[in-house]
C-alpha cells in the first residue's frame, strides 16, 4: 500500500514536470550522442571523488544507450538522433548488439543519422544501421577489412636464455602458443582463417544489405579501399558530404520539413531536460545481473595496470561473483539472474567456484547466461552452468579446453652469475619452482591436465545434456563463432541482453517486457556463507605477476579481435 502511494506520488509529480515543460516551450527534434571506445555492457562504477572533484564521467554503456533510446522513442515531439562514430574498440558481437538496439529505435518511427570522421572498418560496420550515413569533406573511409596478428616470443625469450613449457589438452588449444612457439600451428592457423572468414561475410552481408548492393559489389569495394569522402559518397557507401554545421539542414530535407527553419540539434545533457518524463511502474519481482568481465582470477575483482599475459588488464575475482550469486540467492525481490559474460576464462580453479555458484543458484531461481565479444574456455565453462544460454553471431566461444604454462628461469639466472643450491625432499617437491621441470613433474602436470580437462567436459555434457561422444569433437580447446556454437548445441538462441531479458522472464514466469529494470548486483564486503546445495526437482600487481609465474591450471582463450 505505502509502495503504491509512493509510486503515485512520484508520477504525480513527474506530470506536474511534464506540464511545466511544455509550459516553457521546451523543445527537442533530435538529439546528439557520441559513440566511441569500448561500449561495455554496463558501464563501470565510479568513487564518488573521481567524479566530484574530477569530473570524470563513466562511459556510454549499451544498456544506458537502450535506456535513452526507448525514452526519446516514447517522446512524439523527438524526430530522431545523429549518432557522431568515432573509433570503436569494441569487440565486433558488441557491434552486432548496437546494430540492433539502432534498428530497433527506427522501427518506432525515428530517424538516425550516422556522422562519421575517418571510419575504420569497425566504425562504418556500426554507421550502416542508419538510416543515413554523412562523413567530412576530408574525411578518409579505412573500410579495409580485417586483419590480425599474433606476436610469437619462444625466440625473443630464447635471447635472454628464458623458455615456456606448455601443456594443453591439444594443439587447438592454443593460449600458450606465443610464449612456446616460433609460428604459428596449422591448428591454430586453421582456426583462425576459420573465424576471419565467417566473420568477413557477416560484415559484407551487414553492409550490403544496409546500403542495398550485391555481396560481390560491397567485397570489391573493400578491396578498393581507403576511400576518400567524394568517392565513398560517388559509390554509394555514404549519403552525403557535409561538415557538421550543415547538418540541420541536411535533417530538414531528409525529415521532410521547411528549410525556412531549421532544426535544432541538442547534445544529451541539454535534451533529457526537455523530453517527457515516463510514468513509472511497480515491479514487486526484478531480473537480477551478474556480470564476469575480464580474466577469472583469485580474489575480488580489480583492475591490473599492466597487459600481463594470461591474466590481462582487468580481473573477474571469483570471490566478487560468488558473492555477487549469493546475494541474488538471498534476495527475495529477484525472480531470476542475467548472467552477462565477456570473458576469455582464466585459472580452472576460481572457475570452477563460480560454476557452482551458478549451479546452485539456478536450482532456485532460473540463471540466463548472455554472452558478450567473447566467453570462451572459462568463460564458457560458467556459461554452461545456467539453464539457457544467448550469444550474439559474432560472439567467440567455446575453446573448452585447460593448459598449464611453466617459465623456465635457470638459463637467465646462469647467465646473472646466480648460482642456486636447492635442497627437497618429494619427487616433485620443485613443481613450483622456476627451474627446468624433471620428468617426473612433467607427467605429474599431464596427469593434472587430463584431470582438469575431463571435469571441464564433465560440467559442460551435465549443463547441455549433451552426449560426450557428441561434445568431443567440439572441445579440445576448439574455438567456435556464435552462429557455429548454435548449430552445435554450445548454446540454446542468438541475441543479446534484450532477448536474454525476455527468457529470464519468462522463465520466472513475469511479463515479457523489454523496459523492465535491470538489478545489476555486486558482492560486497560482507562475506555471504554458502546455502545447501538444493535437491534435484588480485589485488596487486606483484600478486598478479605470481600468478603467472606459477605452473597453474588455466581455461584462457587466446587474444582474438
Amino acid at each position: 500500500m505505502l509502495t503504491a502511494l509512493f509510486l503515485w506520488l512520484i508520477n504525480l509529480t513527474r506530470r506536474g514536470r511534464n506540464l511545466w515543460r511544455r509550459l516553457l516551450r521546451r523543445r527537442v527534434a533530435y538529439v546528439r550522442i557520441p559513440i566511441s571506445g569500448a561500449l561495455p555492457e554496463f558501464a563501470p562504477a565510479l568513487p564518488w571523488w573521481a567524479q566530484r572533484f574530477f569530473g570524470a564521467q563513466a562511459p556510454l554503456s549499451l544498456s544506458e544507450l537502450r535506456r535513452r533510446f526507448e525514452w526519446m522513442a516514447s517522446d512524439p515531439q523527438v524526430r530522431g538522433v545523429v549518432l557522431d562514430i568515432g573509433t570503436l574498440t569494441c569487440g565486433w558481437a558488441t557491434i552486432q548488439s548496437l546494430d540492433q538496439d539502432i534498428r530497433r529505435f527506427r522501427e518506432r518511427g525515428k530517424l538516425v543519422v550516422a556522422r562519421v570522421t575517418n571510419p575504420d572498418t569497425k566504425a562504418y560496420v556500426a554507421a550502416c544501421a542508419a538510416d543515413r550515413i554523412v562523413a567530412p569533406p576530408a574525411s578518409l573511409l579505412t573500410v579495409t577489412g580485417l586483419y590480425t596478428e599474433v606476436r610469437f616470443l619462444k625466440d625473443a625469450l630464447a635471447k635472454v636464455d628464458v623458455r615456456a613449457e606448455v601443456t594443453a589438452v591439444s594443439p587447438y588449444k592454443t593460449a600458450g602458443d606465443p610464449l612456446a612457439r616460433s609460428e604459428m600451428s596449422p591448428e591454430n592457423r586453421e582456426q583462425i582463417e576459420r573465424l576471419l572468414d565467417q566473420r568477413y561475410a557477416t560484415i559484407v552481408e551487414m553492409i550490403a544489405d544496409a546500403r542495398r548492393k550485391s555481396v560481390e559489389d560491397v567485397r570489391t569495394l573493400i578491396d578498393a579501399a581507403p576511400w576518400s569522402a567524394r568517392r565513398a559518397q560517388e559509390a554509394g557507401l555514404i549519403d552525403a558530404v557535409l561538415y557538421e554545421d550543415e547538418l540541420p539542414a541536411f535533417l530538414a530535407t531528409h525529415a521532410g520539413a521547411s528549410p525556412a527553419k531549421l532544426p535544432e540539434i541538442a547534445e544529451w545533457s541539454q535534451a533529457h531536460r526537455a523530453l517527457r518524463l515516463p510514468m513509472l511502474r511497480h515491479h514487486r519481482r526484478l531480473i537480477g545481473v551478474v556480470t564476469i568481465e575480464g580474466t577469472i582470477a583469485p580474489g575480488p575483482s580489480r583492475q591490473i595496470p599492466l597487459p600481463i599475459p594470461l591474466i590481462g588488464g582487468e580481473i573477474a575475482g571469483s570471490e566478487s561473483i560468488v558473492q555477487a550469486l549469493r546475494e541474488a540467492e538471498r534476495n527475495p525481490r529477484i525472480a531470476a539472474v542475467i548472467l552477462y559474460i565477456n570473458s576469455p576464462g582464466g585459472s580452472a580453479f576460481d572457475t570452477d567456484l563460480i560454476w557452482r555458484e551458478v549451479r546452485r543458484l539456478d536450482r532456485r531461481k532460473p540463471v540466463v547466461a548472455v554472452m558478450g565479444d567473447v566467453a570462451a574456455s572459462g568463460g564458457y565453462y560458467v556459461a554452461s552452468g545456467a539453464r539457457a544460454i544467448f550469444a550474439q553471431p559474432g560472439t567467440v566461444t567455446g575453446s573448452i579446453g585447460v593448459l598449464i604454462v611453466r617459465l623456465v628461469f635457470d638459463g637467465l639466472v646462469r647467465r646473472a652469475g646466480v648460482n642456486t643450491v636447492a635442497i627437497g625432499r618429494g619427487a616433485n617437491s620443485a613443481f613450483f619452482a622456476s627451474d627446468a621441470p624433471t620428468e617426473q613433474e612433467r607427467l605429474a602436470t599431464r596427469a593434472l591436465i587430463d584431470e582438469s580437462y575431463a571435469m571441464f567436459r564433465q560440467r559442460v555434457v551435465e549443463g547441455r545434456s549433451m552426449p560426450e561422444e557428441t561434445l568431443e569433437p567440439l572441445a579440445g580447446g576448439r574455438v567456435w563463432t556464435g552462429s557455429e556454437a548454435r548449430e552445435r548445441r554450445l548454446i540454446d538462441n542468438v541475441g543479446g541482453m534484450p532477448e536474454a531479458l525476455l527468457k529470464a522472464q519468462e522463465l520466472a514466469g513475469l511479463p515479457r517486457d523489454r523496459t523492465a529494470p535491470l538489478a545489476l548486483i555486486q558482492g560486497g564486503r560482507r562475506h555471504i556463507a554458502p546455502q545447501p546445495f538444493p535437491e534435484e526437482p588480485s589485488k596487486t600487481l606483484l600478486e598478479a605477476l605470481a600468478l603467472v609465474r606459477q605452473p597453474q591450471v588455466w581455461a584462457v582463450l587466446p587474444f582474438f579481435e
